[in-house]
């Protein structure tokens, strides 16, 4: 009799997308649609990914199993203002159930609640109980008269509780570059990969990459799908469990004279899970604002990046390492900003033979700060030059070669001083600053 009530507790907490507890440890457990739908084409993209714009019967879904609860999740992007169908289920007994842009449909009722859309995505979720019927199996309609771009659907045969479409909901928010509202995103495993309490002021234009086996998501680029972004992150690879998540403080994108460096108003937070030492690519798209790709620098909290190389109305920065957590960053230009971060010798940060950078590298420069001894060490480059300078832009140092997968330069600077490494790669450069003291 004890065994069978551990069996059903267990079973009940896997239905309800709960966690189950099994011999003391915790198991998170990612609920599991019933049928899900992702186009391998489509007429347009969401974040990246490929969305078809469904007319009348265009995309019909049968022998999906009937359930009393159930939970349906639509994730589309409008194509008009004018009120369109997302869905319509279809029973046994002729009733149906349904959902469009504004109302929530049944056989003798409509519900409305939204008064039209702004034309961003959206991820529209809707939990129901279902009419009786004598069917083992319903049929699932997508689409209708101008019917939106729809991206994945989702069938569940139960009511997801709260934290269970959390998880759903933090996995699709990701993948097609949707900012939610005023809550954490949650992995498959429940961690909070952007953590609201602590990034609110950051939470406009969330976006970021992420992979995460249990969900299924495989996110390597991201670009917010609000219509005034101007930032795509990347990553060549991600290992599973890693997500970079970031948004920005929604301040103006124009630069403010700071001293002899002008500082771009808006900042963006970024939250790093499982990303320790990863390289990531940020590029910043000029359309629309004044961006002098020529002179701009991307100001971390301790390290300042050049671009790798300009192209089109694009600007963009590669290798860039953030902290194994949380930090923030923004746009500089001008000033002794740039003239400390100018590439020795003549050497452009499109590279060493003029070709674009796109490809990676990883640079670090340890300890920092020093007690005057230090090591930067450098790899997935094919020739590298670290220059030192110090805060006057005198070279104290310089250290050059090529050939080798991984380097290692190591150094001794006077104490209680600031210096700058510059590191300059055919992919691309960067400058820490490297602070010594007792």
């Amino acid at each position: 009799m004890r065994k069978k009530r551990y069996i059903l507790t267990v079973l009940i907490l896997l239905l309800s997308g709960a966690d189950a507890v099994v011999n003391g440890q915790t198991r998170q457990v990612y609920p599991e649609p019933s049928f899900r739908w992702r186009p391998a084409a489509g007429d347009t993209l969401l974040n990246f990914n490929p969305a078809v714009r469904a007319g009348e019967g265009l995309l019909s879904f049968d022998s999906l199993p009937y359930a009393r609860d159930y939970t349906v999740i639509v994730v589309y992007k409008p194509v008009a203002d004018t009120e369109a169908v997302l869905w319509r289920m279809y029973f046994s007994n002729s009733s149906s159930r349904g959902l469009t842009t504004e109302r929530i449909l049944s056989d003798s009722l409509s519900i409305r609640y939204a008064d039209g859309t702004d034309g961003k995505p959206v991820i529209s979720t809707l939990r129901q109980t279902a009419p009786d019927s004598t069917a083992p199996y319903i049929r699932l309609a997508i689409g209708g008269s101008g019917s939106p771009a729809v991206a994945e659907v989702l069938y569940f045969t139960k009511r997801l509780g709260n934290a269970a479409l959390r998880k759903v909901q933090g996995c699709l928010a990701v993948r097609y570059g949707v900012t939610l509202g005023p809550v954490a995103y949650l992995d498959a495993q429940r961690r909070h990969v952007w953590d609201y309490t602590d990034s609110g002021l950051y939470h406009h234009r969330v976006t970021g990459v992420g992979m995460d086996t249990l969900s299924g998501l495989c996110q390597l680029r991201s670009r917010s799908e609000t219509g005034d972004a101007v930032l795509t992150v990347s990553a060549d690879s991600l290992d599973a469990g890693s997500y970079l998540l970031l948004g920005d403080d929604d301040a103006p994108m124009a630069f403010e004279q700071k001293g002899d460096i002008e500082l771009l108003e808006r900042i963006w937070r970024v939250q790093s899970t499982h990303t320790e030492g990863r390289a990531f690519m940020l590029a910043f798209c000029s359309r629309g604002w004044a961006l002098p790709g020529d002179s701009l620098a991307l100001m971390t909290d301790d390290t300042v990046f050049l671009p790798a190389y300009i192209t089109g109305d694009s600007v963009v920065f590669t290798g860039v390492v953030f902290p194994a957590d949380s930090g923030l960053f923004t746009l500089g230009r001008g000033g002794s900003l740039w003239q400390r971060s100018q590439p020795a010798g003549g050497k452009g940060a499109t590279g060493k033979d003029g070709k674009d950078a796109g490809v990676l590298f990883s640079a670090r420069v340890y300890p920092n700060p020093t007690k005057g001894n230090y090591t930067i060490d450098v790899r997935g480059a094919g020739w590298v030059r670290v220059t030192i300078h110090n805060t006057l832009g005198q070279e104290v140092a310089v250290f050059e070669d090529s050939g080798r997968s991984e380097y290692r330069f190591q150094g001794t600077l006077p104490i209680d001083n600031v210096h700058y490494a510059t590191i300059v790669t055919e992919k691309g450069s960067q400058t820490t600053k490297l602070v010594t003291k007792q």
